[in-house]
């Protein structure tokens, strides 16, 4: 009788010879090196742009003394994300086909799953030592000590948490953790590392900021945190025959959902599919309920919907408010880049904040049965997230406090339309919807039309990265002489006139979208022969 390892690894190979078959080299060799090249040219033109200017002798004596504790709350912030991966089936994904027949066949599970897993570390960790690499090129700029060493310490750092995620995920699925155990190890590990940061207890998670830090000073005892990391994502490998089949059929097939949905940018597919895939479900009963019925009615169906989010989803948004204000204060005391993850976070609050928009979205032929216009609905349904989003805004001024009071004003004055504008983009986007096949696309060369789909792309965080700028602007404004909330206030009038032009774009679009094809008709009309 044959072995089954062997004939797993013959399909395997007989498939992967299959796919090559039906690859274009050249074509997926050109795209691997424009994407180098333009991460390259523009990652160099944004840290020759930026121009930050170095630290003052206080400034890095500060960053020496509590550098370490910050990245090693990422670090554990990262664990923990990893830790509740695992115990809902994560970190592995794979097609249903691998699920029903191979690990269900008579083949040690380990061995099934192995290539796998190493797959998904592979990649894990080139994308984490690029995007580290990016990190220490950007803090070359501000840091003193040659680009290389920042270079070399960024990709460490990103290979050392990319492995932290994956390792504590697979030892999360190997072991079987339930989802309440795993919360509580995650809350006791981000607890513990923001008790490091506040001076109170030494967690282990800050030697791994240390490590970030060599190029400033170089401390052997760091080197631990690597050596952790890789025994742990070792012993997740070790038990990956523990892993729950059930939770893996069922992620697998929503994660082959996500992908497609992220193919095609369909991002209001990707946010429910997540929201799948990591249980986020609604409350049975609201937090509040709500009185009588008013004449309201999008008021209070706005709110009807934002009681019922469950409390996962409450902390991420506060989470992502006070890691926004951190990036703010951190951008105004001279860091420009860090208005780009600030912005980012207040994306991401903003897509949950929007929820009764998005909802209508999702059906857009109900508003023919209600009488009244689609687009006065639509910003109807604005006013209730605008609203639910200041406990948002007041997390956004307490990151900020935790790393500067000078400029307390200025966070205060900028915090909500910098929230505004995270859902603004973020409403931009899932008003937009996926590309729609046809249409005036089709004309366009390939060329042109891969340079829509990147602008499509980019304006919603376009539009979320203009409310954090006043602290970039006030900071300038400030070096000027000029008090910082002052030099702000332009900034953050021009952020409010971009909600207000967002409102607009949801209360005139479909009009619009009717004249424009309306004329596209007439003018086609027109030049067709008598």
């Amino acid at each position: 009788m044959a072995d089954p390892t062997v004939a797993l690894r013959e399909l395997h190979r007989a498939r992967r010879k299959a796919r090559f078959a039906h690859l274009d080299w050249f074509e997926a060799v050109y795209r691997v090196y424009l994407a180098a090249a333009v991460g390259v040219v523009v990652t160099l033109f944004v840290s020759s742009w930026l121009g930050d200017a170095p630290l003052t002798a206080a400034q890095l004596d500060e960053v020496q003394a509590h550098g370490p504790a910050v990245v090693g709350l990422v670090t554990a912030a990262v664990a923990a994300l990893g830790l509740r991966s695992g115990s809902r089936g994560g970190p592995l994904a794979m097609e249903p086909a691998e699920v029903r027949y191979v690990l269900l066949a008579p083949v040690d599970r380990r061995r099934a799953l192995l290539g796998h897993a190493l797959r998904q570390l592979r990649f894990g960790v080139f994308v984490g030592a690029v995007t580290g690499a990016v990190a220490g090129q950007l803090a070359h700029q501000r840091l003193p000590g040659p680009a290389l060493q920042w270079l070399v310490a960024g990709a460490a750092l990103g290979v050392v948490l990319s492995l932290g995620l994956l390792g504590a995920a697979l030892l999360a699925s190997g072991l079987r953790l339930r989802r309440w155990i795993a919360t509580l190890a995650a809350l006791a590990i981000v607890a513990w590392a923001a008790a490091d940061l506040l001076g109170s207890l030494p967690a282990p998670t800050t030697t791994v900021g240390s490590l970030a830090l060599w190029p400033l000073e170089v401390v052997w005892l760091d080197l631990v945190a690597p050596v952790a990391v890789v025994a742990a994502t070792l012993a997740g490998l070790a038990l990956l025959g523990r892993v729950s089949l059930e939770l893996l059929e069922v992620r697998t097939a929503l994660v082959g959902q996500l992908r497609f949905a992220v193919t095609v940018q369909d991002l209001r597919t990707v946010i429910v599919l997540r929201r799948q895939l990591a249980l986020d479900t609604p409350r049975l009963r609201p937090w509040v309920t709500l009185g009588p019925r008013s004449r309201h009615t999008a008021w209070r169906r706005g709110w009807h919907g934002l009681l019922r989010f469950p409390a996962v989803r409450l902390g991420r948004m506060l989470t992502l408010g006070a890691l926004a204000g951190l990036a703010m204060a951190a951008a105004f005391r001279g860091s420009s880049a860090l208005v780009a993850p600030a912005a980012a976070a207040l994306f991401l609050a903003g897509l949950d904040a929007i929820e009764p928009l998005s909802q209508e979205l999702d059906h857009p032929d109900r508003h023919e049965t209600l009488p009244v216009e689609r687009g006065l609905l639509l910003t109807r349904l604005v006013a209730a997230p605008a609203v639910a989003l200041v406990p948002v805004a007041a997390a956004v001024v307490g990151g900020w406090a935790v790393l500067d009071r000078t400029a307390l004003g200025l966070a205060a004055l900028a915090a909500l339309p910098a929230v505004w504008c995270g859902a603004g983009g973020a409403a931009v986007s899932v008003g937009m919807g996926a590309p729609k096949a046809g249409g005036t696309q089709q004309l366009l060369p390939p060329e042109a039309a891969g340079f829509t789909i990147a602008i499509r792309t980019a304006w919603p965080l376009v539009v979320a990265l203009l409310g954090t700028l006043p602290a970039v602007v006030a900071r300038h404004g400030a070096a000027d002489g000029d008090p910082a909330l002052v030099a702000g206030a332009p900034a953050v009038s021009f952020a409010l006139l971009v909600c207000l032009a967002v409102v607009a774009w949801l209360r005139f679009r479909d009009a619009a979208s009717a004249w424009w094809r309306q004329a596209i008709e007439e003018t086609q009309q027109t030049r067709r022969p008598a």
